[in-house]
């Protein structure tokens, strides 16, 4: 088995590949999204681009280097592999909604995970608009690259002010409107709510302290695998779902999330 460092390397390499397509197609792309062969997939909203594809075959021609024999796990593609000891799950635009409109937060999601114990052993998240890219390794701690410049993350401060709520709503309107309707019990600890697009970097915003808390409660595994494995290593409680679709909570121990 290989060390969770040997295999950051390989999620590093293999995250940078998807943003960097990411990065090449927001350079060329315009207001209306013409050239990103936008479609919607199962309810409306929940849109996949040309750019989704792309980026997960750069992801997946990484890891089939490296590590040819594992299962790999992605947004757009069948499952590739089994019966291996590793299984890399990869999100290759995770805020897609995002990255159509113009806005800066998505990127690229890669996590590996040990298959026998389930432990998630190393997780990278690059937002290339952002020049943010966060990175933990099981027992290594997380950090946020950006400008060069590497900091160790440690989550929110006991004293921050405003206490910031993240969260994320789903495409279905009948779970969104019971997400709506939690909001406020949720909102009782908190002076005010932020909604990321993306549930990989609002699980990183959190490591970095940026927020003060992230929750949504209908997500897939590949949104949340490597962001949550990076607030966990920031120190964060993270609750991850029993099953590959489910919420997932992250707060500091101070601060606990109704």
């Amino acid at each position: 088995m290989p060390s969770a460092s040997d295999l950051l390397d390989i999620a590093l390499s293999a995250a940078s590949a998807g943003a960097a397509v990411l990065a090449e197609a927001a350079r060329d792309r315009d207001a209306s999204s013409d050239g990103l062969g936008l479609r919607t997939k199962g309810a409306s909203g929940d849109v996949v681009t040309e750019i989704d594809l792309r980026a997960e075959r750069a992801i997946r021609a990484v890891l089939a280097e490296h590590r040819p024999d594992d299962e790999v796990s992605g947004e757009e593609y069948a499952t590739t592999g089994g019966g291996s000891a590793l299984r890399w799950s990869i999100d290759p635009l995770d805020g897609t909604s995002n990255f159509v409109r113009g806005l800066p937060h998505y990127g690229s999601s890669v996590a590996v995970q040990d298959v026998d114990s389930g432990v998630w052993l190393a997780g990278v998240v690059h937002a290339p608009e952002l020049d943010h890219v966060y990175s933990a390794g099981s027992g290594l701690g997380a950090y946020r690259e950006s400008g060069g410049i590497r900091r160790r993350l440690r989550g929110p401060a006991t004293d921050a002010t405003p206490v910031l709520l993240a969260v994320g709503f789903s495409y279905d309107p009948e779970q969104r409107a019971r997400q709506l309707a939690e909001l406020p019990t949720r909102m009782s600890a908190f002076t005010d709510l932020r909604s990321i697009g993306s549930a990989a970097l609002g699980l990183c915003l959190v490591a970095e302290g940026s927020v003060d808390a992230f929750i949504e409660t209908d997500l897939y595994e590949f949104d949340w695998a490597a962001g949550a494995l990076i607030a966990e290593e920031a120190g964060l409680i993270v609750k991850r779902p029993a099953t590959m679709r489910g919420g997932i909570v992250a707060h500091p121990p101070h601060l606990p999330v109704a």
